[in-house]
C-alpha cells in the first residue's frame, strides 16, 4: 500500500511517534531522568514546531496567490474556487501538529477529528471554515493514525489552562 503522507507530514508523524516514546519513557523514570526526557520532549516540540512552519509554507506555496491571502488571514473567499483549489487549502490546514499530543490523548484526538468533521457539515459555514475544519479533522487523524488511539499524555499541570482542543474534548467527549 502506498503512504498517503507527504515528506514534510512523514517528518512532523516521525516527530510525532518519537514525542509519544519519550512520553512512555517519562512515566516509569525517576526524577533524574525525568529532566533529561523533558528537555528531549521540548527538543522534540521545538523541532516539530519549525517542520510544521516549513510544511505550511510549501503548502502556501501551492495556492493561488488569491486564495492564499484568504487562508492565511483567515477571510471568506470571494469568489467561488475549483476542487483542485479547495484541495489544496486542505492540505494546508491538515498539517498535523505535534504539539496536540502534550495535553491530548489518542482517544481525544479522534473524537475531535470527528466532532470537528461534523461541524464542517453545518450548511451556514462559508467555503473556507468548512475546508478549516476538514483539514483540521485529517491533521488530527494522521496524529492517532501515528500514535494510536491508545496513546495517553502526561497529566495537566494545575494552574495553567488547557489548550482550546483539550477543553473540548474534555467537555464533548464526556457527554
Amino acid at each position: 500500500m502506498k503512504n498517503r503522507y507527504f515528506g514534510s507530514e512523514r517528518l512532523l508523524l516521525l516527530y510525532a511517534k518519537q514525542f509519544t516514546t519519550l512520553v512512555a519513557a517519562y512515566r516509569g523514570s525517576d526524577l533524574n531522568m525525568q529532566s533529561r526526557l523533558h528537555l528531549k520532549m521540548s527538543h522534540i516540540l521545538e523541532l516539530s514546531g519549525k517542520a510544521m512552519t516549513a510544511a505550511k509554507r510549501r503548502c502556501e506555496c501551492r495556492l493561488e496567490y488569491d486564495i492564499r491571502d484568504f487562508v492565511v488571514h483567515r477571510r471568506p473567499f470571494e469568489r467561488p474556487i475549483a476542487s483542485h483549489e479547495a484541495e489544496a487549502v486542505r492540505r494546508y490546514y491538515a498539517t498535523p501538529s505535534v504539539y496536540h499530543l502534550v495535553a491530548s490523548s489518542g482517544f481525544e484526538l479522534s473524537g475531535l477529528a470527528d466532532l470537528l468533521e461534523g461541524w464542517a457539515q453545518d450548511k451556514r459555514l462559508d467555503c473556507r471554515s468548512m475546508i478549516e475544519l476538514l483539514g483540521w479533522s485529517e491533521g488530527m487523524r494522521s496524529l492517532v493514525d501515528a500514535v494510536g488511539l491508545d496513546y495517553t499524555a502526561l497529566p495537566w499541570p494545575q494552574g495553567p489552562k488547557p489548550p482550546l482542543f483539550k477543553f473540548l474534548a474534555t467537555k464533548i467527549l464526556r457527554r
